[in-house]
């Protein structure tokens, strides 16, 4: 039987629009930033690498969403801070730095925002069905 939290997850996930999904992506590395935080705080060297290789695999699956021909040069900037963002990830690792994890997690909740806010735009100006709204990414 599945974990009722689990499944409720799910289900979010599958009734969530394209940016929705993308917003909780960001939402998910954003979480896993901050219990290797808490992490690196405690001295938890395994809890540590733990959250930030969970952090780490949500970048790469953001990355390898992007669509160059879609995005144009959107994407490319997104690719740029996605490789960004693993580099100083790793290196927070090294250094055990709280500090650039924080640096992260704030550029991750500002375009994470944006995303959101993209998603209430495209609700507001598309007065389709979900469904309507759901074909224009597929």
């Amino acid at each position: 039987m599945k974990h009722p939290a689990h499944a409720y997850r799910q289900l979010s996930v599958e009734g969530a629009t394209p940016l929705a999904r993308v917003a909780m992506l960001y939402d998910g590395a954003i979480a896993a930033f901050l219990r290797a935080i808490d992490a690196i705080e405690a001295h938890d060297i395994e809890k540590k690498c733990q959250h930030l290789n969970r952090a780490l695999a949500i970048i790469m699956q953001l990355e390898g969403t992007l669509s160059f021909e879609l995005g144009g040069e959107i994407a490319r900037n997104l690719q740029a801070f996605y490789v960004y963002s693993r580099a100083q990830a790793m290196k927070a690792n090294i250094q055990n730095s709280a500090p650039i994890l924080r640096s992260l997690i704030e550029h991750f909740t500002a375009l994470r925002d944006a995303w959101r806010e993209g998603e209430r735009r495209l609700a507001v100006e598309s007065p389709s069905s979900p469904e309507e709204r759901l074909s224009v990414f597929d």
